[in-house]
Formats: structure tokens, C-alpha cells, sequence
């Protein structure tokens, strides 16, 4: 039994680090606000390269964004994003197929992710 579990333990690393851009974690200490204020129905994962996944539930409808490290747009996911309870989602490539929500580039720094949605919200995401 142990060996069994062994060997599962080393394939789930094995796979995180190979799909480590595409993975994305719940980040249970990140927060983020709309106009100033706490959206508390936000859930914010975030990947091997600080690229955020935002999950906002807010209004009643599930609206997804993600901010990629290597562009900075803001931008609503166009290809699947899989996910497994609370805890992780995968996005369809290691730079996610995405539809942009504007054409003003986000503000990115290892702490806070700064962007307007399109609906023209300020929304920032503090990570910890």
C-alpha cells in the first residue's frame, strides 16, 4: 500500500511540474476587490509564473478573467479551463487561448495584479 502511494505522490509531482504554467492553485490568502470594494464570491488561483485566474460569482454567473505574466491584457479565457473542485483549475496551453476583456494592459507585480474589467470596473487582486 505504501508503494502504491508512493508512486502516486511522484506522478502528481512529476505532472505539476511538467504542466507547472497551465495548473492553476487556489490562493485561499488572495483578495480581490471591484471599485474599491471586497468581492467575496472571488476565487483567485494563480500558476507557477504568478499568472491569475479570477473566478467571480458575484452576480449570480460564473465570470472567468485571467492575467497572463507574459502579455499583462486582461482577458476572458476562450479555450477550456478544467477544473477539480475548489482547489485547481487547467487551462488548454502554457500561454491559455484568451478573448481580451480591454485593450488596457494590466499593472503586475508579484503582490497586486491591477486592471479594468470591461464593463470599465477597477478591480485589483492582492496576492500573499
Amino acid at each position: 500500500m505504501r508503494k502504491v502511494v508512493a508512486v502516486g505522490i511522484v506522478a502528481l509531482i512529476v505532472f505539476l511540474a511538467v504542466n507547472r504554467q497551465r495548473v492553476f492553485l487556489w490562493d485561499p490568502l488572495a483578495r480581490m476587490t471591484r471599485n474599491g470594494t471586497k468581492v467575496p464570491d472571488a476565487r483567485v488561483l494563480i500558476n507557477f509564473s504568478n499568472d491569475v485566474l479570477i473566478e467571480d460569482r458575484s452576480d449570480g454567473r460564473l465570470r472567468l478573467a485571467l492575467v497572463q505574466n507574459w502579455n499583462r491584457v486582461p482577458s476572458s479565457p476562450a479555450g477550456p479551463v478544467r477544473c477539480v473542485g475548489a482547489l485547481a483549475c487547467m487551462s488548454d496551453a502554457d500561454r491559455a487561448t484568451a478573448t481580451p476583456l480591454t485593450k488596457q494592459l494590466a499593472t503586475m507585480s508579484s503582490r497586486l495584479v491591477d486592471f479594468v474589467d470591461r464593463d470599465g470596473e477597477a478591480i485589483r487582486v492582492s496576492l500573499w
